[in-house]
């Protein structure tokens, strides 16, 4: 039997330098950048929004509150078969 001079050898083991996959990701990993300060308009405008949002907020929390009293005060639905007795009843 022949001996071949692969065997033994991994082609697969070869350290490549360098691949095209290095021009999209380099090989140090992604790097960070630090994001600009905003202009300050933006911070203007983002100090409003967030005014309005916590406005909105106040009047949703009252809202609940009295949707929650109106749930209180109202009766008990009654249950299916009551509604339908009723329906027979008055010949619907």
């Amino acid at each position: 039997m022949a001996k071949r001079p692969t065997i033994g050898v991994n082609p697969l083991d070869a350290v490549v330098t360098e691949t095209p996959l290095d021009a999209v990701v380099p090989p140090g990993g992604p790097q960070v950048k630090h994001p600009e300060e905003p202009a300050p308009e933006s911070q203007k405008r983002l100090a409003a929004l967030e005014a309005e949002v916590k406005v909105l907020q106040g009047e949703i929390s009252l809202l609940r509150g009295k949707i929650m009293e109106m749930e209180v005060r109202l009766p008990p639905p009654e249950p299916r078969w009551v509604v339908r007795l009723r329906e027979k009843l008055a010949g619907k």
